[in-house]
């Protein structure tokens, strides 16, 4: 793997600052987020993390569909002080006990994983959701998409993470090889959702780079 894997895609010093300025991970959420990081557990990042727990602030959806769980830091983020259900997927067994453990410790009763594939599960699903985090196998971002818009409220937010993926979707310098589907679906999903008729989008250089769609009611 080449230099540019390491490659931010927000200067270093920027991030320091901003991490410096939110440092509210303590106790057994920071040793979750440090066990991950030690086990080479994708994870957000924890600038990420904070976002998305002020745009469900924001938002105040009633439930919350998350698409990869992990080991269930992002799903942590999502429900500090949220009040309503959240539903998460994660499809590697041995993520999503640890997930459970890690919801159960930090006394989090609302929060409902499933085992399995995304692309599997998301059809099964009834009821709407007011908030959908995408952070699951980034070469299926576009089939997420169109299982999201069918389980999404009129109004409702659909966020995907790490749709500038080290750089490489937005300039060619950064290109890699061995990740040249993953490359040509992510930009297939950024322009799917700026160009989508039902979908208002913005893309937030944060992390790794956050796809933020709001769906449209009808006119």
């Amino acid at each position: 793997m080449g230099s540019n894997m390491g490659r931010n895609i927000v200067h270093e010093w920027i991030i320091n600052y901003i991490r410096d300025k939110q440092d509210n991970r303590v106790g057994r959420f920071k040793e979750i987020e440090e066990k991950a990081k030690s086990r080479g557990v994708p994870i957000i990042e924890p600038e990420v993390g904070n976002f998305l727990n002020l745009l469900v602030k924001i938002h105040q959806p009633q439930r919350i569909l998350e698409v990869g769980a992990a080991t269930g830091y992002s799903t942590l983020w999502l429900a500090k002080d949220f009040p309503g259900d959240i539903v998460t997927i994660e499809l590697k067994e041995s993520d999503a006990k640890e997930a459970k453990e890690n919801f159960a410790a930090l006394g989090y009763d609302n929060i409902e994983l499933l085992l399995g594939d995304a692309l599997e599960i998301l059809p099964t699903l009834e009821g709407r959701f007011d908030f959908i985090f995408i952070d699951a196998a980034k070469g299926q971002y576009v089939n997420f998409l169109e299982e999201s818009l069918r389980l999404v409220n009129d109004g409702g937010i659909i966020v995907a993470d790490d749709v500038l993926f080290k750089g490489m979707i937005a300039d060619d310098r950064f290109y890699h090889p061995r990740f040249n589907t993953l490359t040509k679906r992510l930009r297939e999903y950024i322009d799917l959702v700026m160009d989508h008729p039902d979908l208002d989008s913005s893309i937030i250089p944060i992390g790794d780079g956050l796809a933020i769609s709001i769906k449209r009611g009808d006119k």
